[in-house]
């Protein structure tokens, strides 16, 4: 029972570790009187060589937080036996964000949504200590924590302040902290290259502190690597010092070799290009060096606050069969997203054809109507986005595999839990590539039906117009022949009646309507819209093509996966272990045998199965669509044609209303005229039987 160890109202395991740092370690332990899981923090020797009032700073600054994304301070006791004081905090089940990091599955970052959701709260932390004027001064994924509340979601939040101080605006500090990788270059020049230069730090060390971290978080790497790592010093203050504005990584990838560049995240971090295109610049911003471009805390707030404020819209862009986002402010308009689009697919924003749930995407709203107010997309119910001028449909991508290279002859541990390591990487890599191809050919049958019932319907709405202007064009044919023959009976009586020309008008903007547009329409209508022949000709041209949304292919890969991962933990215990009897030798030869059997499926699954199988449904999507985009356009042409015609039989109309009541008030003139000679007859012959009578 010597590993438990205890406080007035606590008390821990210090086998239980959940973390060891330079001046102490963390033990879970647990609440003596209600059994609560907790954290405690210890205290080493080293952390006793402090000044008292470096030792006293962590305990003040814990006093003075209080938020949601801050590690929560429940009690500051004192250890049993030993007087030393131990700081108790609410146990974070989640672990490290490092060690988060650390897994397999996040070799090249963490996930689009958890990653928003690690700046979110990375960022409402860092503005809760500068309100409170306090620098953390070791910030990094190893010092952020998630914890996971009773409804299922996580909150990540800031640990470890046993490097924090408060610091007033304007005001600076010469002390060293922080770990190597995320120091600032000038920190770093004086703590980790010991140069004696007098310098002093504001607390926008801190940015660079994040900018290292996020970048971290996004890509599973260090965004500055020289090569060697930390043995390799002198390169790396070299990378952080001269490289220019704007660059986010510098990589040393051979001994003395050239550093490679960088100013855009690498291709293999799992966030979107339009995420990128909001996160580079972030990242450019907290990693600048020269002073008049230096980002102040203030900025940065804002810009996150501005990031984290866009709406993702999800499209699925047909011409390239694959899922795109594009983050949109909530005070935007569709001009904004029609640009952003182009931005990512190089469609210009009149040539963009854009669907949701079979309807034009710019119907559901006004052009005036803001980002806010936009239906709400998913990536399984995303908008469909075609191009007017291009009907071919191109996969853009090339897998990037890393090479696994077999296990060797010879039983090495640390070596085989590397390896096992590295496999279990590929196989999550490939895991996501096969979610990710397998979603988009169910998009792709989406597309199609989603494209195929904005065709019917447009097809169906032009034939009820054409079917509308038909009748009306025989109503005023029956119109204009009355008036005509009214004419001509007319004329025998009175001499200013003019015989009307409508009936020949009538025909010259009759007749093409009539015989071919109105033709047209009714062909086009009943081959798509009733007979639905571009629904039947894909089902037709996939008939024998294997979807591998359908087949499931997906959870294949993720059970393929845990199998790498069971194999991998046994690896890293028997590393533990460092010595294996016989039979555990043979045990370990297995399972190197199984990793390598179980790798070489899922890439096969991916290679030969999932991918050919993407690849044949774009193929097939790209001649459905072909046709689909002929019928597009005979459909525009002919609603086209049909407007026109509704325009000209418009103004046939109002011709033929002021022809038709120009004639009926020469009538009306005429009748009344003779109205009034016949009374005046009859008045004089009544006279003259008055006059005969006397």
């Amino acid at each position: 029972m010597a590993c438990l160890k205890g406080s007035q109202n606590y008390v821990w395991s210090t086998t239980s570790v959940l973390g060891k740092g330079a001046t102490g370690a963390v033990y879970q332990g647990v609440n003596k009187t209600n059994g609560e899981a907790v954290a405690v923090k210890t205290f080493n020797q080293f952390s006793h060589l402090r000044p008292k009032e470096v030792k006293i700073r962590e305990f003040e600054v814990l006093k003075k937080v209080n938020h949601e994304n801050i590690v929560k301070l429940l009690a500051i006791e004192e250890e049993e036996g030993t007087g030393s004081k131990v700081i108790v905090m609410e146990l974070c089940t989640g672990g490290s964000l490092f060690n988060i990091l650390d897994d397999p599955e996040n070799t090249y970052g963490l996930e689009e949504k958890e990653f928003l959701l690690v700046l979110e709260h990375l960022t409402a932390g860092m503005k809760h200590l500068r309100d409170n004027n306090l620098v953390h001064r070791d910030l990094k994924p190893g010092n952020i924590m998630k914890f996971i509340c009773d409804d299922g979601t996580t909150i990540y939040k800031l640990t470890d302040f046993g490097a924090a101080r408060e610091l007033q605006e304007g005001e600076e500090f010469k002390s060293l902290y922080g770990t190597e990788e995320y120091l600032h270059p000038d920190m770093f020049e004086r703590a980790v290259l010991r140069k004696p230069v007098n310098k002093t730090f504001s607390a926008t060390i801190d940015l660079w502190s994040i900018g290292v971290t996020i970048y971290h978080v996004a890509t599973g790497n260090l965004p500055f690597r020289p090569y060697g790592g930390r043995r390799n010093k002198e390169t790396m203050y070299y990378i952080t010092t001269k490289k220019e504005s704007g660059v986010i990584s510098g990589i040393q990838t051979t001994e003395n070799g050239a550093i490679e560049w960088q100013r855009e995240l690498p291709n293999s971090c799992h966030l979107s290009a339009g995420l990128k295109k909001i996160v580079t610049p972030l990242l450019a911003g907290l990693l600048e060096l020269d002073q008049s471009k230096i980002w102040s805390f203030d900025r940065f707030f804002k810009e996150v606050t501005n990031a984290l404020s866009r709406k993702a819209v999800n499209i699925f862009h047909i011409n390239k069969a694959q899922l795109i986002k594009v983050y949109i402010h909530p005070e935007e308009v569709l001009n904004n997203l029609q640009y952003y689009i182009k931005e990512q697919t190089n469609i210009e924003e009149n040539s963009q054809i854009m669907i949701f749930e079979g309807k034009l995407y710019s119907t559901f709203f006004e052009d005036t109507t803001r980002a806010s107010g936009f239906p709400v997309t998913s990536e399984s119910d995303p908008l469909f986005l075609l191009s007017n001028e291009n009907n071919n449909v191109v996969i853009d991508f090339k897998l990037d595999i890393p090479t696994f290279h077999k296990f060797s002859d010879n039983i090495h541990l640390e070596n085989d839990a590397t390896q096992s390591k590295l496999a279990c990487s590929i196989g999550h890599l490939c895991r996501r590539y096969i979610e990710r191809f397998a979603w988009a050919c169910k998009l792709i049958e989406y597309s199609v039906e989603n494209f195929s019932k904005y065709i019917n319907s447009d097809l169906s709405e032009v034939n009820v117009v054409t079917q509308h202007l038909l009748e009306k064009t025989t109503l005023y044919r029956t119109s204009s022949q009355v008036l005509q023959l009214s004419q001509q009976i007319a004329s025998l009586s009175l001499d200013n009646v003019t015989q009307s020309r409508c009936i020949d008008n009538l025909k010259q903007i009759t007749e093409p309507f009539v015989s071919e547009c109105s033709v047209k329409v009714n062909q086009l209508h009943q081959r798509y819209s009733i007979e639905n022949t571009l629904k039947l000709e894909w089902e037709t041209s996939t008939r024998i093509m294997t979807n591998p949304w359908r087949t499931k292919t997906p959870a294949r890969a993720q059970t393929l996966v845990e199998h790498l991962r069971d194999s991998w933990q046994h690896l890293v215990r028997n590393r533990a272990t460092r010595s294996l009897s016989f039979n555990d030798e043979q045990f370990h030869i297995l399972e190197g045998i199984k990793i390598m059997q179980t790798i070489t499926r899922v890439k096969n699954l991916l290679e030969n199965e999932v991918f050919p199988q993407y690849s044949q449904l774009a193929d097939a999507l790209s001649d459905w669509y072909k046709i689909a985009h002929t019928v597009y356009l005979q459909t525009m042409i002919l609603k086209k044609d049909v407007s026109s015609y509704e325009n000209d039989l418009r103004d046939f109309e109002d011709t033929f209303t002021v022809e038709n009541m120009h004639y009926t008030d020469i009538v009306n003139n005429y009748l009344g005229a003779n109205k009034q000679n016949k009374t005046e007859f009859k008045a004089r012959k009544i006279e003259i039987k008055v006059f005969e009578l006397y």
